[in-house]
């Protein structure tokens, strides 16, 4: 029933009807004229508190809107690997946007100082990249924060959607304590919440030479237990590490693991069903079993010519024994 409706139901009796359509009804008394007023601030008062509990909903919220991907950056600190956009996941989630005509989920971002229509983002790279491949306008939030700020929520998002590999994310860490965003490793832990050990790893793992890192088929492979056998079989025969490490780069992984690159670097047998045959600190051939099936691939150029009958007479005689 409408506020009009009841007000007349109250007030039946107390006004005089009208002479005619366009004349006003008119009250009887004050006593009349004082109820319809009550009754009338009543109805504002049940609406305006309404209104006020619907608001309150939206308390602390910020305002959302569509923004053309091409005026939003990554943002300064991000450190996300371009292997990251060639993965099954990012696949899935570019299908997900498509499917739904952007991006569901709003990103945040932060106005650029000094460009009025740009913006870099705090969180949502990949939300981002997948509109901006797309073609389709990004739904974000807009809200000015500091750099420390905008680097605590990208990480915490980050964690919170495991996103970032160790690797990624001690490259990350390192940045941002290069640049004096945070004074200390200890700093940035308690800034962040983060476990301190991890941490520590995380940074061993971007402090490792490129050569160790390119020797792996993604970047993203390295894990955090692996950061300090890396560091010390550096630290005890660098020579001989960075010598794999580039046997490993030009020669492939022949169908090794990510462990078993590890396995390989530090020097010792892979337990994932490899063992590298080495010489002069280059791994020549690789063994390697699954099923029963024992498989030698060697190394480009170490065997050719002449020397392909050499090893077929060596094998003959030792399957004979």
């Amino acid at each position: 029933m409408s506020i009009k409706d009841r007000l007349s139901k109250k007030t039946e009796g107390l006004v005089v009807p009208a002479k005619s359509e366009s004349a006003p009804a008119t009250l009887r008394t004050g006593p009349g004229q004082m109820l319809m007023v009550n009754s009338l601030m009543k109805e504002s008062n049940a609406k305006v508190a309404q209104l006020e509990e619907r608001l309150k909903e939206f308390e602390g919220a910020l305002p959302v809107r569509l923004i053309a991907a091409e005026n939003i950056g990554a943002s300064h600190w991000a450190n996300r690997s371009a292997q990251n956009f060639d993965s099954a996941e990012f696949a899935a989630l570019k299908e997900e946007v498509a499917n739904g005509g952007g991006n569901v989920q709003p990103i945040k971002v932060r106005p650029v100082k000094g460009q009025d229509g740009l913006f870099e983002i705090v969180f949502g790279h990949r939300r981002h990249r997948a509109c901006l491949e797309l073609g389709l306008p990004v739904l974000a939030m807009v809200e000015e924060v500091s750099d420390v700020d905008l680097f605590k929520e990208m990480d915490r998002e980050n964690r919170a959607r495991l996103d970032l590999s160790p690797w990624e994310q001690g490259r990350m860490y390192r940045r941002a304590i290069d640049e004096k965003l945070f004074s200390s490793q200890e700093q940035l832990a308690k800034e962040l919440g983060v476990d301190a050990g991890n941490l520590s790893k995380a940074l061993k793992l971007a402090a490792l030479d490129s050569s160790l890192v390119d020797a792996f088929a993604s970047p993203l492979d390295l894990q955090y237990r692996w950061a300090k056998p890396l560091a010390e079989a550096m630290k005890a025969d660098s020579e001989g590490v960075l010598s794999r490490a580039k046997a490993l780069k030009d020669n492939g992984q022949h169908g090794l693991t990510a462990k078993g690159v590890f396995d390989v670097l530090v020097g010792t047998p892979a337990k994932d069903g490899g063992m590298a045959i080495q010489l002069g600190g280059q791994t020549l051939a690789t063994i390697t079993q699954s099923g029963g099936e024992v498989s030698v691939r060697f190394a480009k150029g170490s065997v050719g010519g002449e020397r392909l009958n050499e090893l077929k007479s060596i094998l003959e005689e030792w399957l004979k024994t």
